[in-house]
């Protein structure tokens, strides 16, 4: 019996073997590059040893360690992918001082013979999980210019934040395209502004609300020197808007002609749960038998509540105690989503945020609570078999 650890870098992985009955790692390491000829000495490598190899052990290294992974995999070698939190904490119970790619190799063959981590298909459903992924960034990298573009309209247009709760809205994006300053609004007919997001399907502004808008951007406070400039970002950005809404769209096809089964429809009767946000649920969390109770998928996300409370910052129960933050970053933005569309749609969602908000948490405060209600929500549907139902008890 002998266990392989490899430490995956981008070029060159670093391999070391621990053999049956030791409790160390052979002092020698073998290093391959990340290709062809690479694979075929690690091959070789393998194939030489006196003892069968029952398990190769490396870390999920970003994307690097996949190549590998789907390599040893054809070859029918065991593979465990684990999680680098875990070698690092294997490590310190090693009381390992040296920090380097091949203590880090040793280290991980240690652990192989010790722990036997789980061998399973590492790259089964890599497809869903990487077009789920590259879907919800997109969505990420849209909400960034969101951002972006309530920073030019307080700056050039902070009038039109009294006419719209959320400035970024499709109306007010309409308004932009057609006044994106205060100035530029006041230049314009007050029919073409009432016409703002008048296409087919969609409610324009009206002529009211143009009125009210000309006449508060006539006094507005927008810093005038940079009433060019932000005009010409907010043209930009607004493009940019619109072509990441078109990929959006795109990718969401995408995942959903890749989604299949009871399990993917069931988790979308959620509200506020589409094809990217139901790709990433079942892609990320895998197989939900893993977790024996509730708090251990919570640990996971990395959503469970940590403790800070030592000396004077426990002084203050309201801030010793944060989210973890400490898992599974894809899920965690999922269960972010899922809470934030549920303020709106999700009656279960949107009862237990009310209830966080009138016992006096923040608004961010109050959402990271609807994480834990959203992920709740999804334990109950997946592991009970049954559609959402929106007359589910809410609790606390």
């Amino acid at each position: 019996m002998t266990t392989i650890g490899i430490d995956i870098g981008g070029r060159t992985h670093v391999v070391a073997r621990c053999r049956d009955g030791q409790a160390r790692a052979d002092h020698e390491i073998l290093r391959v590059s990340e290709d062809r000829a690479g694979f075929t000495i690690l091959d070789a490598w393998l194939d030489r040893q006196p003892e069968p190899v029952t398990l190769v052990t490396m870390e999920s290294s970003g994307h690097y360690w996949m190549p590998l992974a789907s390599h040893l995999r054809r070859r029918v070698v065991p593979v465990a992918v684990v999680n680098p939190l875990a070698a690092k904490y294997f490590a310190r119970s090693r009381l390992g001082r040296t920090k380097s790619d091949p203590a880090d190799a040793r280290s991980l063959a240690e652990m192989a013979m010790r722990d036997t981590p789980d061998a399973r298909d590492p790259l089964a459903g890599a497809e869903l999980r990487q077009a789920a992924r590259f879907a919800m960034t997109l969505v990420e990298e849209q909400a960034k210019v969101c951002q972006r573009l309530i920073r030019l309209v307080e700056l050039g247009f902070p009038e039109l934040s009294e006419l719209f709760e959320d400035p970024t809205c499709r109306t007010a994006r309409e308004v932009l395209r057609v006044a994106p300053t205060a100035r530029a609004a006041t230049r314009r007919r007050t029919s073409t502004l009432a016409n703002a997001n008048g296409s087919p399907g969609h409610r324009r502004l009206g002529t009211a609300r143009a009125e009210r808008l000309q006449a508060a951007a006539a006094d507005s406070i927008a810093v005038p020197e940079l009433d060019a400039e932000v005009a010409f970002e907010v043209r930009l950005l607004l493009d940019q808007y619109d072509l990441l809404e078109r990929q959006i769209t795109d990718a969401d096809h995408r995942v959903a002609g890749l989604l299949d089964g009871e399990l993917a429809r069931r988790i979308q009767t959620i509200p506020g749960v589409g094809p990217s946000i139901a790709a990433t649920l079942i892609s990320e969390i895998g197989d939900i038998g893993r977790f024996t109770d509730f708090d251990g998928l919570l640990a996971y996300a990395g959503v469970h509540p940590a403790e800070r409370s030592s000396g004077k910052k426990g002084s203050n129960p309201e801030t010793s105690w944060h989210m973890s933050k400490a898992g599974n970053a894809h899920l965690r933005a999922a269960a972010y989503r899922m809470a934030l569309v549920g303020i709106q749609h999700n009656p279960v969602i949107a009862a237990h945020y009310a209830r966080k908000r009138a016992a006096g948490k923040s608004k961010m405060n109050a959402l990271g609570h609807c994480m834990r209600k959203a992920l709740s929500i999804v334990w109950g549907v997946w592991r009970n078999g049954q559609d959402f139902d929106p007359d589910w008890a809410v609790e606390d």
